[in-house]
């Protein structure tokens, strides 16, 4: 009985294994099944996108520029000569007041013929006064007088007033005014070899030391007023309606902290042919300003309503954009209403609507893509 009993258990037990055996079998059968595949992203081009959403899109214009000194003097020599010594030496870095001595070139050669000339003027008019008191009496006196008050070194005095046209006549006969007026040339060369700073500056280049010999045209340096400085850039030729002289804006240094504030002076009448460009001038003022230094800002250009900023390389050559539905590319016409140097502002999506903000070579109306967000 006891073994009858037993054999029955295991034909059980034997049935249980072999169903369980089944079952598990089947279940890890069924797990192995592929999924089932997306047709519709199959093979699909993954590209980034934006949700369109209108509203006010403010228009900024990125500009980038080099400062420089409106006050600024090339200092060539008009004159020959020796340079010398002055109280301040002209030398990169050193400040002079205005009318202070930049440069003096020596100028004994051109004074010893000028005092030559004037004694020779001085003869001439020792020789003219007895003519004169027989020939204009009236007028005598007044020419003797001047005799007396010319030197023979030392600054000419202007030459009296001309009451007649016989007077005017009977001096230039006899070569008073031809060498008076030769004199007051020389007097005016003679200046030349003094150079003064025109406005109160500094010294950014020298070219010359004390001891050189100059020529005319020679370059002697350069002087500046570092107080006066303007930001010179430029912006597309699309954008000059967006700006005007007078408006403002901020400026920073990509070399160190400081921010400036500068107002557009002047915008350039020609555009570059070959960049499209119009060139555009900042007057900026400040500490911690130099000639030469780079500036970067952004000119506010006023706002937009009802429109969408999209990446510029989005935009086909025909001012479209591709828009995404149901995974497939659309050709999407919009009105572009500025572009800038990254972005462009447009107008004629729709809310919601996907907008492919990729540059996409071998695109086409149709392709099957596979939008993701940037």
């Amino acid at each position: 009985m006891n073994d009858l009993i037993k054999r029955r258990l295991t034909i059980v037990l034997g049935l249980l294994l072999i169903g369980g055996g089944i079952g598990t079998c089947r279940k890890l059968a069924s797990s192995k099944a592929s999924p089932p595949r997306n047709e519709a992203l199959a093979g699909a081009r993954a590209v980034r996108t934006l949700i369109a959403q209108n509203g006010p899109v403010r228009l900024s214009i990125p500009i980038t520029g080099r400062l420089r000194a409106t006050d600024r003097m090339l200092i060539n020599a008009e004159v020959g000569g020796t340079l010398q010594r002055t109280g301040k030496t002209f030398r990169e870095g050193y400040a002079f007041r205005q009318g202070e001595v930049l440069f003096r070139i020596d100028n004994s050669e051109v004074r010893a013929q000028l005092n030559a000339q004037q004694s020779a003027f001085l003869r001439t008019l020792v020789q003219l006064i007895p003519d004169l008191r027989i020939d204009l009496p009236e007028v005598s006196a007044k020419w003797e007088a001047y005799l007396k008050s010319v030197p023979v070194e030392g600054q000419l005095p202007t030459l009296p007033k001309l009451d007649s046209e016989q007077e005017r006549n009977y001096l230039a006969g006899r070569s008073v005014l031809d060498q008076y007026y030769n004199i007051r040339a020389v007097y005016e060369r003679l200046e030349k070899f003094t150079i003064t700073a025109p406005f109160d500056g500094v010294v950014v280049n020298a070219a010359v030391e004390p001891g050189t010999i100059v020529t005319p045209g020679t370059r002697l340096g350069e002087f500046i007023a570092p107080g006066s400085l303007e930001l010179e850039t430029a912006i597309g030729a699309g954008e000059l309606g967006l700006v005007k002289v007078g408006d403002t804006l901020r400026l920073t240094s990509t070399e160190g902290p400081g921010m400036w504030q500068g107002r557009i002076i002047r915008i350039g009448e020609v555009i570059d042919a070959t960049t499209q460009s119009v060139r555009l001038f900042v007057g900026v003022q400040g500490k911690g300003l130099r000639d030469g230094q780079y500036l970067t800002g952004a000119i506010e250009a006023g706002t937009l309503d009802h429109a969408v900023s999209v990446p510029r390389s989005a935009l086909l050559e025909s001012g479209a954009l591709y828009t995404v539905k149901d995974s497939v590319l659309v050709v999407r016409s919009v009105d572009v209403l500025h572009q800038g140097v990254e972005q462009a502002a447009v107008r004629g999506l729709i809310d919601g609507e996907m907008v492919v903000i990729d540059r996409m070579s071998g695109a086409h109306e149709g392709m099957r893509v596979a939008p993701v967000r940037p």
